[in-house]
């Protein structure tokens, strides 16, 4: 008997571990699953450890709920490209809803060294979505300003954003991606930063205590990634039209919110280098960097004076440009 009873207890242990494993092997899989559409295919392998019933009513439960919460999410994802606005907008404010919901009840659970919660990954895949590369997208944006008004949400849509543009850029090799460029630019100009770190004030996730951590709450923490953001966006090479739309808002939108601006010198050098009415603004953003963040640039009066040539009274903006050109020489 003693050999019989040594058998089930060697027989015992094996099952415990047995199941052990399965548990480890599902949550991997749901992890994959929820991860990425690649790997859809292990839903079945998941449904197989459930029909063996090691798990309880409750546990397949909330498996089952969770697959079909993603299913719709990326359903709703997939309708930000729709044809009809309508249908995109709102399909816009319901990922919003879910958004908010995510970040006051976590989908998984938070990791020992958080003490706070945002729901990063469904941010980053309505960014992508929105930095569409076949479609213009501005009215969809313009719509998503009003999310932008919240701190946490403004902080991790620059994050994600700079994100994006690095790898869809260097998938592209540098190369001009009008429309995408066009709908990166659409956000970021929708994107303003308040002057005082006592107005972060409005924020989508409520965390249950102020946490000196968390970026999303300071405002040098959202000056960083902005900076980051825009220096990301403008280190390639932009459609010939967009040079002239970022200097225009550059001294009054981008540059007071940079914690070093004179970073912006290799941009302005290359939107110099286009010519025309795009070399004089170009001057006047180098001329502010110069006297107002104290850039050492000895070559700014010899660009000046290489613009200085009969076609520059054919220019469209000739008359800002000797408004400028007086003011660049008075200085000197």
């Amino acid at each position: 008997m003693a050999p019989t009873k040594k058998r089930n207890v060697s027989s015992a242990k094996t099952n415990q571990q047995s199941v052990k494993k399965a548990k480890i092997d599902i949550n991997s899989k749901v992890d994959s699953v929820l991860e990425s559409k690649k790997h859809a295919n292990d839903v079945f392998d998941i449904l197989e450890v459930l029909e063996v019933r090691e798990f309880s009513a409750e546990d397949k439960y909330r498996i089952f709920m969770r697959h079909r919460y993603n299913s719709c999410v990326e359903m709703l994802l997939e309708h930000l490209s729709h044809e009809l606005y309508g249908v995109k907008d709102s399909a816009l404010c319901c990922l919003m809803k879910f958004a908010a919901g995510e970040g006051q009840h976590p989908l998984e659970d938070l990791d020992w060294s958080e003490h706070y919660s945002f729901p990063r990954e469904l941010i980053l895949a309505v960014v992508e979505r929105l930095l569409s590369k076949t479609t213009d997208n501005s009215l969809l944006i313009s719509r998503f300003q009003e999310f932008l008004e919240m701190e946490d949400v403004r902080y991790y849509v620059m994050s994600s954003v700079r994100e994006n543009v690095g790898k869809v850029m260097d998938k592209n090799k540098g190369a001009v991606v009008p429309l995408y460029q066009g709908n990166v630019f659409t956000l970021m100009s929708n994107i303003s930063l308040p002057s005082k770190e006592s107005e972060l004030t409005n924020f989508m996730v409520k965390q249950e205590a102020k946490h000196e951590d968390w970026k999303a709450a300071k405002l040098i923490e959202h000056k960083r990634v902005f900076e980051r953001m825009w220096l990301g966006f403008l280190k390639y090479k932009l459609p010939s039209n967009m040079y002239k739309k970022v200097l225009v808002i550059l001294h009054d939108s981008i540059l007071p919110h940079m914690s070093k601006p004179t970073l912006m010198i290799d941009f302005l050098t290359a939107a110099y280098e286009v010519g025309g009415a795009i070399s004089l603004l170009a001057l006047n953003g180098l001329f502010v960097l110069i006297h107002q963040h104290n850039l050492d640039y000895p070559d700014f009066y010899k660009k000046l004076y290489n613009l200085l040539e009969p076609s520059v009274f054919h220019v469209k903006y000739r008359a800002r440009f000797f408004h400028l050109a007086n003011i660049f020489l008075s200085s000197r």
